[in-house]
């Protein structure tokens, strides 16, 4: 079960990668919610908002961009992960993702993140 949990945010790593809002708004539950802090500034927005309204506007990342997907647990049919993310839009992230298994996809359900 780990392996399928760390496969559904590597979806949700390559789609930032790749600036791809599809693959990304796919591997957010269609009622997710984000909510966090870009340094001092508070922000909350749908996944797919955050697919359409920011992944979708910027480049595909380079050499400058780095993660690390770590903390793992799977109980049943939810689990929860953290990722640190380096030179997403500039900075660093860690991202506390929530995820449920539903028809047998594991997605992700709620993200709280902040600016490292």
């Amino acid at each position: 079960m780990e392996e399928q949990v760390r496969a559904a945010v590597q979806k949700y790593v390559d789609g930032c990668i790749a600036a791809d809002a599809e693959m990304v708004r796919d591997a957010f539950d269609e009622n997710s919610v984000m909510w966090g802090y870009l340094g001092p500034d508070y922000a909350t927005m749908s996944g797919a908002d955050f697919a359409a309204n920011v992944v979708a506007t910027k480049e595909p990342s380079g050499s400058e961009y780095s993660f690390e997907i770590h903390s793992i647990v799977v109980q049943g049919e939810i689990a929860h992960a953290v990722l640190d993310e380096q030179g997403f839009l500039g900075a660093g992230f860690r991202n506390f993702f929530g995820l449920i298994r539903r028809d047998g996809v594991w997605r992700i359900t709620s993200k709280v993140f902040t600016t490292v």
